[in-house]
């Protein structure tokens, strides 16, 4: 089980990207700028907290595209702990 707590703040991720791995599985928890869809209310960027996961060995950076998969969450310290409940969803059902 991934569990942070002690190790990442939400002050942390306002300013930097925090990366990780567990057993086979990396993950990226990072702020985000988000465009709204086409047509979506209101017509500003959104900031979010986006989580995402992609087997080991290799990096963010290097791993190709349809390795890796994420999902958005609030950007906000409640956000950050439903991100690393995600995460081990995600382990626990081998989705990396």
């Amino acid at each position: 089980m991934i569990d942070l707590h002690g190790q990442i703040s939400f002050a942390f991720l306002k300013k930097r990207r925090f990366t990780g791995s567990f057993q086979g599985m990396r993950y990226l928890l990072q702020k985000q700028e988000r465009e709204p869809d086409k047509g979506e209310e209101p017509a500003e960027t959104k900031t979010v907290l986006e989580a995402v996961i992609w087997p080991e060995p290799y990096s963010y950076e290097v791993t190709e595209a349809d390795k890796k998969h994420g999902r958005d969450f609030s950007f906000c310290e409640e956000g950050l702990w439903e991100a690393i409940d995600w995460l081990n969803r995600e382990f626990e059902a081998g989705h990396f």
